[in-house]
Formats: C-alpha cells, sequence, structure tokens
C-alpha cells in the first residue's frame, strides 16, 4: 500500500503539477522577456505533436519490454534498449522537451520559448546525472553501459568508419550548430551591443576577390567527417566540435560584440558577393569567429589526408586571413576563435592545469600564531570573495548602503549557524553553511521590507555578488577540506595536508576525489556572466534572482550527488542538500514570475573601495581567524 501511494504522488508530481508549473511559469514569466517567437506556429505544433509521440512510444516500451512503470524512482523489472531507447537513451525527458518547445512556440509565448525550455533542459540533465543515473546504476547494474544508441559516436578505434558513421557524426555536429547559429542571427542585435573593431582593421584594405577563398570555408568545412580515415579521427572531430561549439555559443551568450562592416564600394562580382554574405547572415555571432575555428578544425583535421592534405592545410590558412580582408571579421575575433581551438585541443592539458591549480591550493594550509590567535590561509580566499561582493552590491545598490551592510552581516551569521544546527557541529567549532548564509539573507530582506526598501533590488544585487563570494569560498573549502567529491577513478583531487578535513573526518588521505570544489567554481563563474548580462540588458531584478537560483540550484543538486562528506544527512533517499537544491529552483521559478524594475546601478568611487578593504578584513577574522586554545562557544574553525 506504501509503495503504491508513493507512486500515485510521484505521477501527480512529473505528470500534475510539473506541467502546472512550466505552463504558470511561461504564462507570467512572459512580462520579462523581449525577444520574439517566429511566427510559425506550425513549427511548434510539429514539435508538440513528435514530443507526445515520442515520450508515449517510450512509456509503452517500459510498459512491455521493461515491466514497469516510466518512474525511475521505481525502475522497471529488466533496462529496455529497444523502440524509442534507440533513438536516444532518455527519449520521455526529449519528448517532454519538445513538447515543452512546441507548446510556447504555437502559442508564442516568448518565456516559454526563450526562459523556461532552455532551463528546463538544463534542470532535465540536472535530475539525470544528480539522481536518476546513480538510481539506475544501482538497479541494473552495468546494463546502462551497453545501450547504444543512433546518436552514438564512433567507437574509439583504428578502424575505417562506415559512410553511415560519417553522416551520423555530420549531422550531429552541423545540424545543431545551423539551427543554434541562425538562432543568434534571427534575434538581431541586443541594446547592449559594441563593436571589436579596433586600430588594425582600420588600417587593413579590403580586398574583395578574397571572397572567393573566403567561401571555400563551407564546402572544406562539411568535408571534414566524410574524409576522416579512422573511427578514432572521427569520434574526436566530433567531441571537439562539441567543446568549441559550447565554447563559442556561451561566448556569443555573454559578449554582445559585433561587427561594424565597412561600406563595399566596388561594382564587381566579389563586391557583391560580400554583400549578399552579409545581407543573409550578421555583424553578430562573431566574437570568436566560426569561420576560423571550422578553418583551423579543418587545417587539424585534413592535414594528413593522402595528397591532398598539405593544401587542404593551407587553403585553411588563407581563409583565416580571408576573414579580415573582406573585412567580415575583426582582428581580436580571429584572435579568440585562435584561442578556443587552442583550448579545445589541448582540453586534457587545460583540464588537469586547472585541477593541479585546485590540489596546489588544496594543500597549501598555512598558519600563523600570534600569542593565543591562530591566522588561517584560507580565509584570505574567503574575504577576496567578500570584497567582490561587497564592490558589486555597492556598485548595484548605490542607494541602500546600509542594505550592502545587512546582508554582509546576515550572510556569514546565517551560514555559522546552519552548520551549527543543520550538521551538528561541535560548538567550540565554527564551519559555515551555504544554505545558512541564503536564509541569513532572506530574513535580512524582510528586514529590508521593513524599512520599505526595494527588496527585489537588494536580492538580485545580492544573487549576482553571490558567484563570486561563492566562487573564491570554494578556495577556502579546498584548503580546508569541506566540500570534497567521493573517491573517483577519473581526473580528480588528492588531499594529503594533515589538517584537511578530508584526512581528518573522511580519510581518505591521498585518495584521488570527485573534483567537486572545481566543479562549483566553474559553475558559478559561468552563471556570473549569464547574470551579468541580463543585467546589461535591463532584466527585471526578480528575474536576475530568479535565473540565479535556478542555475544555483541545478548546479548544486549534481555537485551534492559526488560529494562524499561523511557527515552529509540524508532524507527519503537522497542528501539534505540535493532537497534544498530543489527549493532554491522552485524559488528562483517563482521569483521569475514576479513583476519588477530592472537595477539601476551607481558608480564606483573611492568610499566604497576603502569599504570594501574593511569588510575584507572582516571576513578573514570570521573565516580565517580562531582561537585554538579556548573553549567558548565558535572560538575555533577546525577540531584539532
Amino acid at each position: 500500500m506504501k509503495t503504491i501511494l508513493q507512486k500515485i504522488i510521484y505521477a501527480l508530481v512529473f505528470c500534475l503539477f510539473l506541467p502546472i508549473i512550466l505552463w504558470q511559469w511561461a504564462s507570467r514569466a512572459d512580462y520579462a522577456i523581449t525577444l520574439a517567437v517566429p511566427d510559425v506556429a506550425w513549427v511548434g505544433v510539429v514539435a508538440a505533436i513528435a514530443g507526445v509521440a515520442l515520450m508515449a512510444w517510450a512509456m509503452v516500451n517500459l510498459w512491455q519490454r521493461g515491466h514497469g512503470l516510466p518512474m525511475n524512482a521505481f525502475p522497471p523489472e529488466h533496462y529496455v534498449f529497444s523502440g524509442a531507447y534507440t533513438i536516444c537513451k532518455h527519449p520521455i525527458y526529449v519528448g517532454a522537451v519538445l513538447l515543452c518547445f512546441g507548446v510556447s512556440w504555437a502559442t508564442g509565448s516568448a518565456a516559454g520559448v526563450w526562459l523556461v525550455t532552455p532551463l528546463f533542459i538544463l534542470m532535465i540533465l540536472a535530475y539525470v546525472y544528480g539522481f536518476e543515473r546513480e538510481i539506475i546504476a544501482q538497479h541494473f547494474g552495468a546494463k546502462p553501459l551497453l545501450h547504444k544508441i543512433l546518436t552514438d559516436l564512433p567507437a574509439n578505434s583504428d578502424t575505417p568508419p562506415s559512410w553511415a558513421e560519417k553522416w551520423r557524426v555530420a549531422l550531429l555536429v552541423f545540424v545543431p550548430f545551423l539551427l543554434l547559429y541562425q538562432t543568434f542571427v534571427w534575434v538581431g542585435t541586443p541594446s547592449d551591443v559594441w563593436y571589436s573593431n579596433g586600430a588594425v582593421d582600420n588600417v587593413l584594405p579590403l580586398l574583395p576577390f578574397t571572397v572567393l577563398i573566403y567561401s571555400v570555408s563551407y564546402p572544406l568545412t562539411a568535408a571534414i567527417p566524410f574524409m576522416q580515415p579512422s573511427r578514432r579521427r572521427l569520434r574526436a572531430f566530433a567531441v571537439d566540435a562539441f567543446i568549441g561549439m559550447s565554447l563559442i555559443f556561451y561566448a556569443y551568450l555573454i559578449i554582445p560584440a559585433a561587427v561594424d562592416y565597412p561600406d563595399v564600394l566596388g561594382d564587381d562580382v566579389f563586391s557583391h558577393m560580400i554583400e549578399w554574405g552579409r545581407n543573409w547572415d550578421t555583424p553578430l555571432a562573431a566574437l570568436p569567429s566560426f569561420h576560423v575555428f571550422w578553418a583551423m578544425m579543418s587545417a587539424h583535421y585534413l592535414r594528413d589526408v593522402g595528397r591532398w592534405g598539405r593544401v587542404f592545410q593551407v587553403a585553411s590558412y588563407l581563409i583565416i586571413l580571408s576573414c579580415l580582408s573582406t573585412k567580415n571579421h575583426t582582428l581580436i575575433d580571429v584572435v579568440a576563435a585562435m584561442a578556443v581551438f587552442y583550448v579545445v585541443r589541448n582540453k586534457l592539458f587545460v583540464y588537469r592545469t586547472l585541477l593541479r591549480v585546485c590540489e596546489k591550493i588544496g594543500n597549501s594550509w598555512q598558519e600563523w600564531r600570534f600569542g593565543k590567535i591562530r591566522v588561517i590561509n584560507h580565509g584570505f580566499y574567503a574575504a577576496v570573495g567578500g570584497f567582490w561582493g561587497f564592490v558589486l552590491m555597492a556598485y548595484l545598490l548605490p542607494n541602500d548602503m546600509w542594505a550592502v551592510y545587512l546582508i554582509g552581516l546576515m550572510g556569514f551569521i546565517g551560514a555559522g549557524l546552519w552548520a551549527q544546527w543543520v550538521e551538528g557541529s561541535s560548538q567550540l567549532l565554527r564551519p559555515f553553511g551555504y544554505y545558512g548564509s541564503v536564509v541569513g539573507v532572506l530574513l535580512a530582506l524582510v528586514v529590508a521590507a521593513m524599512f520599505g526598501a526595494d527588496v527585489w533590488a537588494i536580492l538580485a544585487a545580492t544573487a549576482i555578488a553571490a558567484c563570486p563570494i561563492q566562487l573564491f569560498g570554494r578556495c577556502r573549502c579546498l584548503i580546508q577540506g569541506c566540500c570534497h567529491g567521493k573517491p573517483y577513478d577519473g581526473l580528480g583531487l588528492s588531499f594529503v595536508h594533515p589538517k584537511s578535513r578530508v584526512n581528518k573526518l573522511a580519510g581518505w588521505r591521498g585518495k584521488n576525489l570527485y573534483p567537486t570544489q572545481f566543479y562549483s567554481i566553474a559553475a558559478n563563474f559561468l552563471s556570473f556572466f549569464v547574470l551579468w548580462r541580463l543585467f546589461t540588458l535591463g532584466a527585471p531584478a526578480t528575474l536576475l534572482a530568479g535565473v540565479y537560483f535556478v542555475l544555483s540550484g541545478a548546479f548544486r543538486f549534481v555537485e551534492e550527488s559526488l560529494r562524499g562528506e561523511p557527515q552529509t544527512p540524508y532524507w527519503l533517499g537522497m542528501r539534505v542538500y540535493q532537497w534544498l537544491a530543489m527549493a532554491s529552483v522552485l524559488l528562483g521559478i517563482g521569483l521569475m514570475c514576479v513583476e519588477s524594475a530592472p537595477l539601476i546601478a551607481g558608480s564606483l568611487n573611492g568610499a566604497i573601495w576603502v569599504q570594501a578593504a574593511v569588510y575584507f578584513c572582516l571576513i578573514w577574522f570570521v573565516y580565517g581567524v580562531d582561537f585554538p586554545e579556548s573553549s567558548r562557544r565558535f572560538s575555533r574553525l577546525t577540531q584539532e
């Protein structure tokens, strides 16, 4: 009876409450989205029908072949490999996204298309990687690893790929690329656009005939997957393309750069070709230049293709030069694209380097004694985060400096009390918890509301400032050893300092662990620039705060699934902090449904920098100074 009730509740949540939440979210957040939806309703209808059909097909497969229901908390008896599950591993989720997108498009809901659907995708990914994957692995063992689908990349072998595999990779790479690129083209020029033309671009000559070389990029790029000699090489191309596209499209999202096209004065065919290309393209979506990135990919992946390899390589470099000689791109566009290509080709080296830096920080514990006072170096990182958080809030709240101080104080007070109450820390210790700071901030907002302050503006400013605060705060976590991951076979972090909590509490000295602190640093880094871009576009304060809580909750949900702290409490099969992450997402959705005004920033004067420096000292004292010989409450930062 208990299991039946649980299944009914599960079905109600996902089949009734979730659709209602998405519908209300899209309806009430429409005020905040100024982008239009293309007036082609049939596209949305087709997507919605396809989504429903895919979900229905997958559910029938689970019922008939898996002898179960589509409930990952209650997996079916048998793992299903066939039917809809040959197309993708999660057809029900893919169908749900298509349905959400299709209904939003067909009804002209701008919020549904541009806000709800992308964040819905992020939430699904967080749920799969933060919960479902672990449950499925526990129930079915290694079977999910044997699940092959039509969209799988080629095997990592030196055998020649089939034409079907070549076409599959071409479609997997270029269809998403064209759709996303044309989306940025269609969006048009934003209000915060800036032009990347520099002094060098102004002196370079316009050579119309080089448009012929520029145009060679299209067939040359399209030919890359079809000319790869091995499955390993074809797979590497696809992986590099996906990483490069992710980096460049993220740059387009946060950097509103454009090319200020100079006039083409000639009346020859080459000049007309340049004009025609510009009419179909856009001066936006240029920094970094995809044209250059694909040319670099061509130079690398076609250089060893038979006797024509060197010709293709030279052609690729000429294409890069033609980006400048046709004035279709600026020098900074070209350099940025080359930097992206370098990162893509050296991705493991870059990733290992970042992890080595984190590991070096994590094993750098230092402390200095001044009588009965101890100063620990990890407090410096918390202080740096506090400094930049203070500066940002003071800049964004020029008329509410008192609120900046209130938030600053309530944040770390709440963080300290939370760790005492939730994790059951010794009263002699002074640990800090992120969600305690959130509670402290919310209480501060209640106080601010009593004095007639604009609580939405304060909350939005706090959300933006929270990213650098948390980013640098995670460096403190590295040294202290908190928020660490569980044992891992891949690239991770190892903590050997005897003062680290990894060694003192978990007993994992020298073990390779998931780099969860690094994941958090990366998530806050990426989130900050998204929020800052929304701010520069004049987004409502509640939208800024809501997006922060959704991003923070989604990333934290996955991070918590990889953490290995022994003192973390569980509730109903999940870590308590995963439930709080879900609450964060719901809070974010609710905030986006509330209308509000945008943030109006001030200026950064000398007084703000001085006050931020004072706050820096306060935070270092709170997070990095203690009294190890004292028996008073909150006197110590570590258990000796």
